[in-house]
């Protein structure tokens, strides 16, 4: 074997005899500084559930999922997936909705562990004619805020305006024939061009 070379011999010894630099993690917490990108939280008073971050996000990391029968939206962020790259926060259309935190302890025993996910639950709205999902809740809230006055011109904002939401929902119940009360209905984009359409030239 090789004699060491004097460099690397006098950097051993040098290094055996100065001062530890290593942190003492996990022993001691570590400080993270301001700028440290860890983990993404949700805040569940300003998301809207809108769903950007989950479609912005490149590592998959965010899931959403629409139960209808519950009429909820969850979102999750899963910790084991995502690489921090700050997408989520920049593309969120709040602005605080989702936010990188200095939180950068992931180590868990259990998978199912709280530490492994981020979740937040949207109520949603549906279209009363056909059932789809038109938005959450709080999407629309916010669509009221930002259009002010403007709100007038979209038939479910409107509504939603003036009744501070119709969504402990009226049964869904198809129907073939279209009425001019349907207008006063949150309806999804596709049945609200029919509702226009038919009503106009019938």
């Amino acid at each position: 074997m090789k004699a060491p070379k004097l460099r690397e011999l006098k950097e051993a010894i040098l290094n055996v005899f100065s001062k530890r630099f290593t942190t003492k993690y996990p022993f001691v917490t570590y400080e993270a500084p301001e700028v440290f990108r860890g983990k993404p939280v949700y805040n569940v008073e300003l998301c809207v559930g809108c769903g950007a971050c989950a479609q912005v996000c490149p590592a998959k990391a965010i899931e959403l999922k629409d139960y209808l029968e519950k009429g909820i939206r969850i979102l999750t962020v899963r910790y084991t997936d995502c690489i921090y790259c700050g997408q989520c926060q920049e593309k969120c259309i709040v602005e605080g909705g989702i936010v990188l935190t200095n939180d950068y302890i992931t180590a868990s025993l259990e998978r199912s562990d709280d530490t492994n996910y981020n979740t937040v639950e949207k109520k949603l709205v549906k279209c009363e004619r056909c059932g789809t999902v038109i938005a959450t809740v709080d999407h629309l809230k916010w669509l009221v805020k930002r259009l002010g006055p403007y709100t007038y011109g979209h038939p479910n904002l409107m509504l939603i305006r003036q009744s501070e939401l119709r969504i402990d929902s009226p049964k869904i119940q198809p129907r073939e024939i279209v009425r001019r009360e349907d207008h006063f209905e949150l309806l999804c984009p596709k049945c609200r061009q029919l509702v226009v359409v038919e009503d106009a030239f019938k």
